[in-house]
C-alpha cells in the first residue's frame, strides 16, 4: 500500500465523535491532542468529585454520624468518578487504535485494494458527518435530563444519604445540587457518548460489509481472510469493561446499604453476561452475508476444480498403463492438497469469530462482580465446586 494510502486510512477515528467537542476540547474535558490524558483526566476528577468532596464536608455529610450514607461511604459514587470516567477518557486512545488497526488489515491483507480507497472514503466521511450530527448530542442531552427527573431521589428512603439533609424538609444538600447539575449528568452523557460511538462502530462495518471484499474460501482461518476482526481484545472491551464495572458497583450498593442479596441478581447479572457478548460481536455479524455467499461459491468452485483434477488423475494412473512411479510423484501430493482445501471450505464459518471473543467477554463481566461473590459465599467452598463442576 502507498504512504498516502496508509495516512488516509489512519485518520479514521471514532474518538473525534464527541458531542460539542469544540466546547469540551476548550474547556480540557474531552478530547484533545495537546493534553495528556492524565491531564483530562485530572481536570474531569476535579469538575465532578472534587466539589461534591469540598461541599460535603462543609455541610456535615461528608463523613460522621449525620447520615447513615456519608459521602466518603459512598463507594459507587467514587467509582464512578474516580475510575470509571478515566476509563471512559483512556478507552478513546484503544479504541482508536484497535479500529486503525482492523481498518489497515483490510488493505494490507489485499481484502480491499487501492482501486476501493475512493469507495472507502465515502463511507469515512458519511460515518464523519454522523459523528460531527447535532442530532445525537441533543438526543444524549435529553435523555440525560429525563433521566435527572425521573430519578432525583437517587437512593432509598430506608437510608438517610448525603445527598438530603436530615430533617422534616428533606433539603437537598450544596453537594447534592452539584451531582444533580453537573457531576452526574456529564458522567451520564460520557457513559451515553460510548453507546452513540458504538452505534457509529456498527454503521462503520455494516457499510465495510458492502464493498467487493476479495475473500479468499479456502484461507486457514475458516472465515475466508476475515479472521483478524473476531481476535480478541474486542474493539470495544474496554468500554464493556467501564460498563461491567458500573453494574458490579450498582448491585454491591445495593447489596451492602439495602442488605439484598446477591441472588436476587443473578438473572440480570446472566442477562448482562449476554448483553457483554452481543456488544462485541453484534458489529461483526454484518460480514455474515458475503461468508455465507462465499462458502457456497467457495464449494461449487473448489468442487468443480477437484472433479477436473481428480478426473486427470485417473486417466493418467488407472485407465491407461504409465510406466512412471506413483512413489513419491507430486500427482499424489497434489491430490492430497486440493483435497485439503475442500475440507478447509467444508469448515468454513459464516461468522468472523469463535469462542474465544465470547468468553473475553463473560471474563470482563464476571471480573468486577468477584468481590460480591466473595463475600456472599466462603471462596474456599467456592473454588471446590467450581472444580468439582469440572472434574
Amino acid at each position: 500500500m502507498e504512504k498516502n494510502s496508509d495516512t488516509e486510512i489512519a485518520d479514521f477515528s471514532l474518538a473525534k465523535a464527541i458531542p460539542f467537542q469544540g466546547f469540551f476540547r476548550r474547556l480540557g474535558f474531552l478530547n484533545s491532542s495537546t493534553k495528556p490524558y492524565r491531564n483530562r483526566v485530572l481536570v474531569m476528577v476535579m469538575v465532578t468529585w472534587s466539589p461534591l468532596l469540598l461541599l460535603a464536608i462543609l455541610q456535615g455529610v461528608a463523613f460522621g454520624n449525620k447520615v447513615e450514607l456519608t459521602f466518603l461511604k459512598d463507594f459507587a459514587l467514587h467509582i464512578r468518578f474516580l475510575v470509571l470516567i478515566p476509563l471512559f477518557l483512556v478507552s478513546e486512545k484503544i479504541v482508536d487504535a484497535r479500529l486503525k488497526e482492523l481498518t489497515n488489515q483490510f488493505f494490507k491483507a489485499g481484502i480491499l485494494a487501492n482501486g476501493d480507497l475512493p469507495q472507502y472514503d465515502v463511507i469515512k466521511n458519511r460515518i464523519r458527518a454522523l459523528s460531527e450530527s447535532i442530532v445525537p448530542d441533543l438526543v444524549i442531552l435529553l435523555i440525560v435530563v429525563v433521566n435527572a427527573i425521573i430519578k432525583w431521589n437517587l437512593k432509598s428512603n430506608d437510608v438517610t444519604y448525603w445527598v438530603v439533609i436530615p430533617g422534616d424538609t428533606g433539603t437537598i444538600s450544596w453537594a447534592g445540587i452539584w451531582l444533580g447539575a453537573l457531576s452526574l449528568p456529564l458522567f451520564q452523557y460520557l457513559m451515553l457518548d460510548w453507546i452513540w460511538r458504538w452505534i457509529l462502530w456498527f454503521l462503520y462495518f455494516i457499510k465495510i460489509a458492502k464493498l467487493p471484499l476479495k475473500l479468499n474460501p479456502a484461507h486457514p482461518d475458516q472465515c475466508g481472510g476475515l479472521g483478524f476482526l473476531g481476535m480478541p481484545p474486542a474493539p470495544f472491551l474496554s468500554v464493556n469493561f467501564a460498563l461491567a464495572i458500573l453494574f458490579a458497583s450498582v448491585i454491591a450498593e445495593r447489596v451492602f446499604f439495602l442488605h439484598q442479596k446477591l441472588p436476587e441478581y443473578y438473572p440480570l447479572i446472566g442477562g448482562f453476561a449476554v448483553f457483554s457478548i452481543l456488544f462485541n460481536v453484534l458489529p461483526l455479524l454484518v460480514f455474515m452475508k458475503p461468508l455465507v455467499k462465499l462458502r457456497k461459491r467457495g464449494l461449487l468452485k473448489y468442487s468443480a476444480l477437484i472433479q477436473e483434477h481428480h478426473r486427470k488423475f485417473d486417466e493418467k494412473w488407472l485407465n491407461k498403463t504409465n510406466e512412471e512411479s506413483l512413489l513419491g510423484n507430486p500427482d499424489a501430493s497434489s491430490m492430497a492438497d486440493i483435497n485439503s482445501n475442500y475440507v478447509t471450505v467444508m469448515s468454513m464459518q459464516i461468522v468472523p469469530f469463535n469462542l474465544k471473543i465470547m468468553f473475553s467477554s463473560i471474563v470482563i463481566t464476571v471480573l468486577p462482580l468477584l468481590p460480591l461473590f466473595a463475600f456472599e459465599y466462603n471462596l474456599i467452598d467456592l473454588i471446590k465446586k467450581l472444580a468439582g463442576m469440572l472434574v
